[in-house]
């Protein structure tokens, strides 16, 4: 068992396509954890997630804020105690259209998922 402070990491960009800084806070490296990963980020107004896709399914949780949500084709206004399942392999992306941040916690169901994208399906 792992008691996981918050703020125990330094909020950097969980990846290289997005300046979205976020923390890792369920990892192998944190705790152990060898089946699952939960990431927490914060976007600032009009902060963007850019389309992608992992190699497992993904829940989101926005916690404030409004975000617009690209699944696939679809497009949703989404505002804060709110989640977001995203299937494995699915197009999604995230966009701040509020004015204030937003706090969102994803949760996968296993360690280490990449982070693919549709133009080079490489990770960012």
């Amino acid at each position: 068992m792992a008691v996981l402070p918050h703020t125990h990491e330094r909020y950097d960009p969980i990846n290289t396509r997005s300046n979205i800084p976020g923390a890792r806070i369920i990892t192998a490296r944190t705790c152990g954890a060898t089946q699952m990963e939960l990431w927490e980020q914060y976007m600032p107004p009009g902060g963007v997630i850019p389309v992608h896709y992992h190699d497992c399914e993904e829940s989101i949780t926005f916690l404030s804020g409004e975000v617009e949500v690209t699944l696939g084709e679809e497009r949703h206004c989404l505002g804060a105690d709110t989640t977001l399942f995203v299937p494995e392999g699915a197009l999604h992306g995230v966009r701040n259209v509020g004015r204030v941040p937003v706090r969102l916690i994803a949760v996968f169901p296993r360690s280490a998922p990449a982070i693919l994208y549709p133009d080079s399906g490489a990770a960012g």
